[in-house]
């Protein structure tokens, strides 16, 4: 046997007997600093997880991802559930939640229920049947088939969209201010005769953006001039059908406050369409500032919510839960941003 294939020889025979046992004692660690440092925990130093990833490096220790899992007693995949996955609002979230997940070394599964129950229960019997260790969701309810599982609220996050289950922690902002933001916009403007419209009664998320549009509008003055239009969507389509009947059944409103850009979008295409213009016949503002309302024409005014920052927060909050049962995890309520552009007005003048 040549020199050369002899030394791969024994290399190859070290690094299959090298443990993690063996890494603590070349860096001068214990195990459990050596197993925080390859999962890239905040609690070890930079400078020992060089040390670490050098002695790792050197000695080709590979993690065995599977091991780790079966010891945890995980699957090491996460479930997302959100109610359209077309919807612009959510890639950010996703992304953010992904991103902290995988530096974790699990796995993201992204469903789309599309506002159906039954479709909700299929994917969410993956926390039954131990495909996923927890849910995190985007649809603002919980899925009835995991009320009877014991502990279900353990292995449960909302983000972005509150539920009714207070026991529940969620990622979020704090809509009814939000709106209140909008609206008063609009009110330093000059508008007194400002509509909303709003998303399904249903939601919390939209129930507290009526809230805050009607608080708003009373704390100003403006109580007699409140007009809502909802619809049971938040998409461009209803945002389309709520500026028509707004329209119908009364004047033409000077300003509106949308629950959604998309929304925003619609009644703007819909006002377009009976020869007006936004924003010398009518403001208009929306609400999250996804990704093409600062090039939609006019620009959106609307209201910016954090949304990678909520998919982050939201993924560490899932992860103590699971690896601490004794952890309660309390909600957190994220900062809102007023994005000032053309539609209401904003820009024009500068």
């Amino acid at each position: 046997m040549s020199p050369l294939l002899e030394s791969a020889r024994a290399r190859t025979a070290r690094t299959s007997r090298l443990t993690m046992v063996d890494i603590a004692r070349l860096a001068g660690v214990d195990v459990s600093t050596v197993s925080r440092a390859l999962a890239d925990s905040s609690r070890v130093t930079d400078e020992t997880k060089e040390r670490i990833r050098k002695i790792v490096e050197e000695h080709g220790y590979v993690v065995n991802h599977g091991a780790r899992m079966l010891r945890n007693k995980m699957a090491g995949q996460v479930l997302v559930l959100l109610p359209n996955i077309a919807a612009s609002f959510f890639p950010e979230v996703i992304l953010g939640i992904e991103e902290t997940l995988q530096n974790e070394q699990i796995s993201v599964i992204v469903g789309s229920t599309q506002h159906d129950r039954a479709r909700e229960d299929v994917l969410a019997r993956q926390i039954l049947n131990g495909a996923a260790d927890g849910i995190i969701l985007l649809t603002g309810r919980i899925p009835e088939v995991l009320r009877s599982y014991p502990g279900f609220e353990k292995k449960i996050v909302a983000v972005g969209r509150a539920l009714k289950e207070t026991e529940i922690p969620c990622v979020n902002i704090d809509n009814k201010r939000a709106i209140e933001t909008a609206v008063n916009h609009l009110v330093e403007r000059g508008y007194s005769d400002i509509a909303h419209l709003g998303g399904p009664h249903g939601s919390p998320t939209f129930s507290a953006r009526i809230d805050g549009y009607k608080a708003a509008m009373e704390q100003a003055g403006l109580a007699s001039n409140i007009r809502i239009a909802a619809g049971e969507r938040f998409n461009i389509d209803a945002g389309r059908d709520a500026m028509e009947r707004l329209m119908r059944e009364g004047k033409v409103p000077a300003a509106v406050v949308c629950a959604s850009d998309e929304m925003a979008m619609g009644a703007i295409r819909y006002v377009r369409s009976q020869g007006l213009s936004v924003p010398r016949d009518m403001a208009v503002v929306g609400f999250d500032d996804i990704p093409f309302a600062g090039v939609y024409e006019p620009p959106l005014t609307t209201i910016r919510t954090p949304r990678r920052q909520m998919g982050e927060l939201g993924a560490k909050m899932l992860l103590k839960n699971l690896r601490a049962p004794s952890f309660k995890s309390k909600s957190i309520i994220l900062n809102h941003e007023l994005i000032i552009r053309e539609s209401s007005g904003g820009e024009l003048d500068r």
